[in-house]
């Protein structure tokens, strides 16, 4: 079986010279030699060497001068001078700013350079071990950078919205704390992302953010997960096993749809939030964990206590703040800056410069977005994906007719009478109401809004329905 040898790139001008390194050192060594410094650089722009040994004085660029232009090319690679000539000043020099590792003066005798050469593959190790975990960190750090950059651009563009100004400052003054927070919202409204946001704006931020959709597993497979198991604990945990809580430590966990977990969890989870400790399935040792919970849900949790299915005294440690994240029928005034972000988002993911037609904005517009803004997004993915033109028109993006979309898009004449006067009726009314706000609010559309308790953008469209803008 073949065992892997280190390789060596040898520069030297003279032939014997190189035929020399390689009878020496090709048996334990794979060796490759090369007549000129020109010559190197040409053969490491393909290729990798722990070690470059060059001769000083050459024609054309002396080996300091190859060793200077590998910090740039090769950072990783050891760097060594073989010399005939009295130098020590330059080579000192060399070795200060870091082009250049060690040197062995001429003539050199194998045994040696050879502890010399293996040092350096010792220290090779070292810095490509080390390069290798700043990469690492870089990658995880890139990662990071990321996810926090979409969540502050997603924040970016909501901010201005009346439908989410006050998420955005409750997630602003809640996240710098350590309180226990309980997002609520209809599904697809984008609870994980506010997730996202208060972890990265909390102390915790360089931690991790580990999230438990709690509806998607079933009981006994949850508190494993949440709070680990050890060895023996039911059929299969052949070892030992560390849960999400113990993964978190340092940094926040994200229980989605809290609302589903059983009520042997519930116990456990409010020790962990009185507590901050929790115990293994199959174990008696309490393990202090260092978290943050936020949690969400799609459920009323009020009414899931008066019917008996959650503890009163979890969901007062679970809303200490409570955020509440509105659909994105409340808010339909977001749609075209959502619909710019995510078109921006997959653009960037495959290599696309699309834009949006602006029949495709009108369409979107007059949707209801029932799957709120996970569907708007899932809706422009699949458009971006599928569309052949450089736009996105309204056929692309695949909703209902546009008469299916609005009630005034109905032609009344078609209904039946008694279906017809309710609805005219109901439309009747809700001016009245408008225009009553409108009045009181002296016209300020924004006044009107908090006197109604609706978002601005929503009632915005709402007079723009009706002709009263």
């Amino acid at each position: 079986m073949s065992h892997f040898r280190p390789a060596i790139l040898y520069v030297d001008d003279e032939e014997t010279n190189l035929k020399a390194f390689q009878r020496a050192f090709g048996g334990d060594y794979l060796v490759k030699t090369v007549l000129s410094a020109v010559e190197a650089l040409k053969m490491l722009e393909t290729e990798d060497f722990p070690l470059v040994i060059a001769d000083q004085r050459m024609p054309g660029m002396t080996g300091i001068e190859l060793c200077e232009r590998l910090v740039a090319l090769k950072p990783q690679t050891i760097r060594m001078i073989l010399t005939a000539y009295s130098e020590p000043q330059l080579l000192l020099e060399a070795i200060n700013r870091g082009h250049v590792h060690d040197y062995v003066v001429k003539p050199w005798r194998k045994a040696e350079i050879q502890p010399v050469i293996e040092r350096a593959f010792d220290e090779y190790k070292k810095k490509s071990g080390r390069l290798r975990e700043l990469e690492e960190k870089a990658s995880h750090a890139e990662r990071l950078e990321e996810e926090v950059r979409e969540v502050y651009d997603f924040e970016g563009l909501i901010g201005s919205s009346s439908g989410l100004r006050d998420v955005v400052e409750t997630v602003r003054k809640a996240a710098p704390t350590e309180a226990t927070i309980l997002i609520l919202g209809e599904t697809g409204t984008g609870k994980e992302l506010v997730a996202r946001a208060i972890h990265a704006s909390s102390h915790r931020r360089s931690g991790p953010f580990v999230p438990v959709h709690c509806a998607a597993l079933a009981g006994s497979i949850l508190e494993s997960e949440l709070f680990g198991h050890e060895k023996g604990a039911f059929t299969g945990a052949d070892q030992a096993r560390a849960g999400r809580f113990e993964a978190a430590s340092g940094g926040s966990v994200f229980l989605d749809e809290v609302g589903e977990i059983t009520e042997s969890i519930q116990v456990k989870l409010l020790r962990v939030l009185q507590e901050k400790e929790i115990q293994r399935v199959g174990g008696n040792r309490t393990i202090p964990v260092d978290v943050r919970v936020v949690a969400a849900t799609n459920k009323d949790l009020k009414r899931e206590m008066t019917a008996g299915r959650f503890r009163e005294d979890l969901f007062f440690r679970l809303n200490v703040v409570p955020v509440h994240v509105p659909p994105l029928r409340e808010r339909m005034g977001d749609i075209p800056h959502l619909a710019m972000f995510f078109l921006q988002k997959f653009n960037r993911q495959l290599g696309r410069q699309l834009a949006f037609h602006v029949d495709a904005i009108h369409k979107m517009d007059r949707y209801d977005w029932p799957g709120n803004v996970r569907e708007l997004q899932n809706v422009i993915e699949r458009a971006a994906i599928l569309s052949s033109g450089p736009a996105i028109d309204a056929e692309d993006l695949n909703l209902p007719s546009e008469e299916s979309l609005k009630t005034e898009s109905v032609d009344l004449s078609r209904l039946s009478a008694p279906t017809a006067s309710v609805r005219l009726s109901i439309q009747k009314e809700e001016t009245a109401i408008l225009e009553d706000a409108l009045r009181k609010a002296r016209g300020n559309i924004s006044e009107a809004a908090r006197f109604l308790g609706v978002a601005r953008s929503t009632l915005f469209h709402r007079l723009k329905k009706f002709g009263l803008i």
